[in-house]
């Protein structure tokens, strides 16, 4: 008898077409982490679609726990339709996303990734600089799981890029704005020493 299990949110992270009838979804949530799902499309009516960035409560079914989940139903909690509006945002939030697919699976805090996700789409969906919301949640990633980005990573910056971060970390994204044009090297610079100095995927 399959298992049956209600999930009270998760936020979609990616969606692929799979032939004519099925959407495979990554999903992350509080709770479970990370989850992997096949939806059946009818082809012979129109229904909603989890749409990308948002957050759902939903029905799934399982022979296992562990096994690949079929979406039986869903509602949407929160939509970022915004975020779809604007390259950057789209670009951004879909790193953020593939991050949190990289390394979701072995997340020993699920709860926690799963705030930071959703605080980030939120900000820029609402429409804070992109790039510094990033950076932040790339910033958080790394600070919280315990590597020395403080002591390593910005201790190497240049001046200039010490006194950019300082000001990015310290500042809502929101009023960050006047830096934005700034912050893509700067980005640049941390995925780099996280890859080389974590076990931390970026994306």
């Amino acid at each position: 008898m399959p298992l049956r299990t209600q999930i009270d949110c998760a936020t979609v992270l990616n969606r692929e077409a799979r032939g004519e009838s099925a959407l495979y979804i990554e999903a992350f949530s509080p709770v479970f982490g990370l989850l992997r799902m096949i939806k059946k499309i009818s082809r012979s009516k129109t229904s909603e679609l989890p749409d990308f960035f948002n957050d759902l409560s939903m029905l799934t079914e399982s022979d296992t726990p562990a096994s690949l989940k079929f979406l039986r139903e869903f509602s949407t909690l929160r939509r970022r339709g915004s975020i779809s509006e604007s390259y950057e945002a789209l670009a951004n939030a879909s790193a953020i996303c593939a991050c949190v697919i990289k390394n979701g699976i072995n997340a020993e805090d699920a709860a926690r990734l799963h705030l930071k996700l959703t605080s980030a789409l939120d900000s820029i969906d609402s429409g804070s600089p992109p790039e510094i919301v990033r950076f932040k949640f790339m910033y958080l990633i790394a600070r919280d799981e315990g590597y020395p980005v403080r002591e390593d990573f910005y201790e190497n910056l240049s001046g200039p890029s010490k006194a950019l971060m300082e000001i990015i970390v310290r500042t809502p994204s929101a009023q960050a704005a006047e830096f934005r044009s700034r912050t893509p090297d700067l980005l640049d610079k941390m995925c780099e020493w996280i890859y080389s100095n974590t076990d931390i995927l970026p994306s």
